[in-house]
């Protein structure tokens, strides 16, 4: 409570212009209401207190008005003071002052709220994108790691082949060499 009525207060004395310029309009709609309650239910209170009709009434008169002998005619006019009016001028301004506060306070909640989604939405979203990103990185280097394996397996299996072959070809070199061998020896003892 002592929160609420300390941003109450700041609300009314810190005449940010466009608080302000909503509450005039807002103001000027809910005038009507602001004086028939104030109007209807507390001057009718108040002027219980005070034994006058109503709250508008209340007065102090410091000279009472002088009139000429025909009596209607004033001579004088009275001097008093309105405390009344005064009175329910500030009662109409607490009550529009709180009506706006309240509009403006929830305003606000909503506001700072809808910024708050707003941004873990965009966090979200900004996560969400990173890890796409990081998920996408990993699989291209996956890919790229998979094909360079695959390149290596292929070179080694080419290079497996090669040995193979060169050792049949020194193998087939070999064996006609003892077929050479083996006729010429026959040849010999022929």
């Amino acid at each position: 409570m002592k929160k609420l009525f300390a941003e109450f207060k700041k609300f009314i004395t810190r005449g940010n212009v466009i608080d302000m310029a909503i509450g005039v309009a807002v103001a000027t709609a809910f005038t009507a209401i602001v004086n028939s309650f104030t109007k209807g239910i507390i001057s009718p209170l108040i002027a219980l207190l005070t034994g006058e009709s109503t709250l508008a009434e209340v007065k102090w008169v410091l000279r009472e008005a002088t009139f000429e002998a025909d009596g209607v005619t004033e001579k004088t006019a009275e001097v008093a003071m309105m405390p009344g009016l005064v009175l329910q001028a500030a009662i109409d301004f607490l009550i529009i002052a709180t009506f706006l506060f309240l509009v403006m306070h929830i305003a606000h909640k909503i506001s700072d709220r809808a910024k708050r989604i707003a941004e873990e939405i965009r966090l979200k979203t900004d996560e969400e994108y990173e890890q796409k990103l990081a998920e996408e990185k990993a699989a291209a280097e996956a890919a790229a790691q998979a094909e360079k394996e695959a390149k290596e397996k292929a070179a080694a299996e080419a290079a497996a082949k090669e040995q193979e072959i060169a050792r049949l070809r020194y193998r087939e070199i070999e064996l006609l060499e003892q077929i050479c061998t083996l006729l010429g020896e026959k040849e010999k003892s022929e």
